[in-house]
């Protein structure tokens, strides 16, 4: 059991810490790639998938219209109403707004496969995603449209962040993982390039830009099509966008569920890729970031299961037994009773179990061949 306890707190401390040092190191050490800039104008279609948005669509189209274009990139914005039933597609009817276009698909699809009966009807050179209720920085076009000069370049990702200060504990939490998380993006991008995008912002190359398979998750699916293709996925961080974190403990882990299960059935398609010998500085940031880190949950069992058989072997482990009971005890509380979130780190902690828990669960859901196809959007604050 001595060598479990330590190969899982190793494992663990690679996965969690040690991947990051090394990542920033190493980064450090490579050099910088050159800044690139818009040198003609581009077709750029703005996608935007919708079901049941009618309290932020109307911001959202006002505020594509506001992005900065100083390179006069020729716009398109498609909604695509996917079955909404709360006005959704009327209210952008309504505002008739220039460069704005309405498809509805016949019921509701789901999200995936109305971007694949969409998407093959675009014309842009470039294909910019973002969710409804996304607002974005006024720099974000051209911040995102601005590496595609470099030939190499098949994909780009912004940047999410969460507002700290008017958040609640989960929130707060979750803004300091999109800070780690951005960290990484931008150490990524000086090696092989980002790993894979985040559905709120991210933009492809129109020609690479494949049908998403059932189950699988749109944004990591489609930006990492680009590697597939031999792209390199760049990092914009002035495309900028901010979420905002729902506080409902339920609500959020069955978002994070979902999305393990369907960004891992995303990841098996493309598990050759994970292969450093093939592909690199690439194949072992896919590996560690989104292959091994998934694995972590069943890790945090191993140590807490095996400290109980070693609890009587010494302080140590007498210590650290108490204090992983003590924790989790702790966290099943402020889950059931909110106002112990604001106990110093309770809130963090809380994050951490709750998203290695929804891990686990989504993993489960992908081994049992469970798959997602139609959800609802977690938009509460």
């Amino acid at each position: 059991m001595v060598f479990v306890f330590w190969a899982a707190v190793v494992f663990l401390a690679y996965v969690i810490f040690g991947y990051g040092l090394l990542l920033l190191g190493f980064s450090r050490l490579a050099s910088a790639r050159p800044a690139t800039n818009s040198a003609n104008s581009q077709r750029v279609d703005i996608l935007i998938p919708a079901h049941n948005e009618s309290a932020c669509i109307a911001e959202k189209l006002r505020n594509t219209l506001d992005l900065n274009n100083p390179q006069d990139h020729l716009v398109r914005i498609i909604v695509i109403d996917d079955g909404s039933t709360d006005g959704t597609a009327e209210i952008v009817r309504r505002l008739a707004l220039p460069q704005v276009e309405l498809i509805e698909t016949p019921g509701r699809l789901g999200k995936l496969a109305a971007m694949n009966l969409v998407v093959p009807q675009l014309s842009g050179d470039i294909v910019i995603f973002t969710d409804a209720n996304a607002m974005l920085l006024p720099e974000t076009l051209e911040a995102l449209v601005a590496p595609f000069a470099d030939p190499e370049v098949g994909g780009v990702c912004g940047q999410i962040s969460v507002n700290a200060k008017t958040a609640g504990q989960i929130g707060r939490a979750e803004s300091l993982f999109w800070r780690y998380d951005q960290a990484m993006k931008a150490a990524e991008a000086r090696l092989g390039g980002v790993c894979s995008a985040q559905g709120s912002i991210y933009a492809m190359r129109r020609e690479l830009v494949p049908d998403v398979p059932p189950g699988a998750a749109d944004d990591f699916y489609i930006s990492v099509a680009a590697v597939e293709a031999g792209y390199r996925l760049a990092f914009a961080p002035n495309a900028l966008t901010e979420e905002v974190v729902t506080e409902k403990a339920t609500k959020e882990m069955g978002r994070r569920v979902r999305s393990t299960e369907m960004g891992w059935r995303a990841l098996m398609r493309y598990r050759a890729l994970m292969n450093p010998l093939r592909t690199g500085w690439y194949g072992w940031q896919l590996l560690s970031h989104k292959g091994m880190r998934r694995m972590a949950p069943f890790a945090l069992a191993l140590v807490f299961l095996s400290n109980l058989f070693l609890i009587g072997q010494g302080w140590f482990y007498a210590l650290t037994g108490l204090g992983q009971i003590a924790g989790y005890v702790l966290v099943a509380l402020a889950w059931a009773i909110p106002a112990l979130r604001k106990l110093p780190l309770v809130g963090a902690a809380m994050f951490f179990v709750m998203g290695n828990l929804a891990m686990f669960l989504g993993l489960v859901r992908y081994w049992r061949g469970r798959e997602s196809s139609l959800w609802t959007p977690v938009r509460e604050g």
